[in-house]
């Protein structure tokens, strides 16, 4: 089977997972890496036989190297992403994939117009637990639907090692959502096939030093008329919940979980219960094969330029919503106005 030979930037943290979803799917041959602390890259040059390039450019420069896996700094995103369209490479980058929809439009634009492959890193909706909740949502078995709650949220700012990128409002305007609750911007545009309407936002700093935005919270209004609550922390225990409710039952996603409960004579019964505690690695394994099938192939990736920048569009929404003290038309977000 061709492979499609591909070198990664980033490979700490975040990009230890992508980095081994890369080595494990089928489609891609993993042939340099980058990375700016030095010490890991090589280790990880080293372990995997890869080749070690000495800045983003020269990997670039590498003819070895068709595509790149971009896990880096959202703020970099869209310059990296003009460099290697500039040298011909295929791109996956995480997300956000820029921050701001302007950014997203000329990433998007620039991969167009080359030809190359521009896929987002929005792994969450191919999680088995959401698969699962879209094909029980597609049989109906909640009548309307009606709403949706959710809640993303993580203790990571209230360790020492908070990147510097991510608590400066400039790089990162609303910390939570920008880092978390993306994830489920995304995944709610999947799940209920609409996209959003309007969107209102409220955020404080409650915790962390510097005055980040650590605790956030958004009402969203769906095109297809149905009201969205997202809450996302940056400083409590992790939460991982998305609820969504219709005429005739609710339908309750967990990290790893599944419930479905549907009404029987006025009361709630329990319909469905499913666990996906051995997932693993396997949706962003699927994620970065699909990334290499769509370079062989040139078929559309299903999280490309367009679904990272709906998502993104929603986060730049909700942080006209903070400054303006308003509800925002998406409309008006998409258009630049």
């Amino acid at each position: 089977m061709a492979k499609v030979r591909i070198g990664q930037v980033g490979i700490t943290g975040h990009g230890v997972t992508i980095l081994n979803a890369v080595r494990a799917a089928k489609s891609l041959e993993l042939v340099s890496i980058f990375d700016t602390k030095s010490d890991e890259a090589k280790k990880v040059s080293r372990e995997f036989g890869v080749k070690l390039a000495s800045n983003y450019e020269n990997l670039l420069k590498d003819p070895d190297v068709q595509a790149v896996a971009l896990v880096t700094p959202n703020h970099l995103h869209a310059k990296q992403v003009e460099k290697a369209v500039k040298a011909g490479k295929h791109v996956f980058v995480e997300k956000p994939m820029s921050r701001t929809v302007a950014e997203a439009r000329q990433m998007i634009s620039r991969t167009q117009k080359a030809g190359l492959v521009l896929m987002v890193g929005h792994n969450t909706r191919r999680r088995p637990v959401f698969r699962r909740a879209k094909q029980v949502l597609k049989k109906n078995q909640l009548g309307r639907i009606v709403g949706v709650e959710m809640n993303v949220s993580r203790p990571a700012g209230l360790f020492d090692d908070v990147p510097a990128w991510k608590t400066d409002p400039k790089l990162t305007s609303l910390l939570p959502m920008t880092q978390l609750g993306i994830h489920f911007v995304d995944t709610l545009h999947y799940l209920t096939e609409s996209a959003t309407k309007s969107v209102s936002c409220v955020a404080a700093n409650v915790v962390m030093e510097g005055g980040a935005l650590d605790s956030s919270a958004a009402i969203l209004q769906l095109v297809s008329g149905i009201p969205v609550t997202l809450s996302s922390y940056y400083v409590t225990p992790d939460v991982y919940n998305v609820r969504v409710y219709g005429t005739e039952g609710i339908l309750e996603c967990w990290n790893s979980s599944l419930r479905l409960e549907l009404l029987q004579n006025g009361s709630l019964h329990r319909a469905l219960e499913e666990d996906f505690s051995t997932e693993g690695q396997a949706s962003f394994v699927e994620e970065m094969n699909e990334f290499g099938e769509c370079v062989l192939t040139g078929k559309k990736p299903e999280t490309g330029g367009e679904e990272g920048l709906m998502a993104l569009a929603v986060i730049e929404a909700m942080t006209a919503s903070l400054n303006t003290r308003t509800v925002v038309s998406m409309d008006n977000i998409l258009r630049g106005s």
